[in-house]
């Protein structure tokens, strides 16, 4: 009786702990003599604004805006003294034209000093919270990738995230043979929304696991 009562208290503590939280991997042992990253991001910040430009889904479907200078004026081509363009348009001087904004932004601060910041630009545009952010533009081309998948409208939900370390960043064994690694994590995601449905979102500090290894 004493161990069906132990194995059913078991039971439920495991229940209400995979229900409560997200059951997270630990990271790998790696080969012997190799040094292993540690990946904790201390600060996570997402704002999305429900009238920002979204050019990545419809990049066709707003009309026209008045570009005059290196600015935005008000979108009437009676009196715009400029040029009236799509606002969506590579190269255009930033994405808060007239009438639309705040920018939607990301960032993502490592404890080892990596930053990566998101928002609409004129030659990037992507889309933000589906994918790889911008960790720098010379740090992408060695392959330190982070990518970050979720969603701004629910007030609790799990977000995702991805790390590569790529060859540019390879660590060094012992025996001077260089490796790389890669992880991901599910992390709680909270969200807050203004009148305007203008969302929030933070994450509390956690870490990425190493899930995996390479010789390169």
């Amino acid at each position: 009786m004493i161990a069906s009562f132990q194995l059913l208290t078991g039971l439920l503590a495991l229940t209400t702990s995979a229900v409560s939280g997200v059951i997270q991997p630990r990271s790998i042992t790696p080969p012997e003599g190799c040094p292993i990253p540690t990946w904790v991001v201390n600060n996570f910040q997402w704002h999305n604004a429900s009238h920002s430009l979204d050019c990545v889904h419809h990049p066709y479907d707003y009309p026209e805006a008045c570009l005059c200078g290196s600015g935005w004026c008000k979108p009437d081509p009676a009196t715009c003294n400029g040029t009236m363009v799509n606002p969506c348009y590579t190269g255009m001087p930033n994405y808060e034209p007239w009438g639309y904004g705040p920018l939607e932004t990301l960032d993502i601060d490592f404890a080892d000093g990596l930053q990566c910041h998101d928002q609409y630009i004129g030659y990037r545009i992507h889309d933000i919270g589906n994918g790889a952010s911008n960790c720098g533009y010379a740090d992408r081309g060695q392959g330190r990738i982070v990518s970050f998948y979720g969603t701004s409208n629910l007030d609790s939900s799990i977000g995702h995230m991805d790390y590569v370390l790529g060859s540019g960043h390879a660590l060094t064994c012992a025996n001077g043979s260089s490796i790389t690694y890669s992880g991901s994590v599910d992390f709680p995601l909270t969200c807050t929304h203004d009148a305007y449905f203008n969302a929030t979102c933070t994450a509390p500090v956690f870490e990425i696991p190493v899930l995996s290894y390479q010789w390169v």
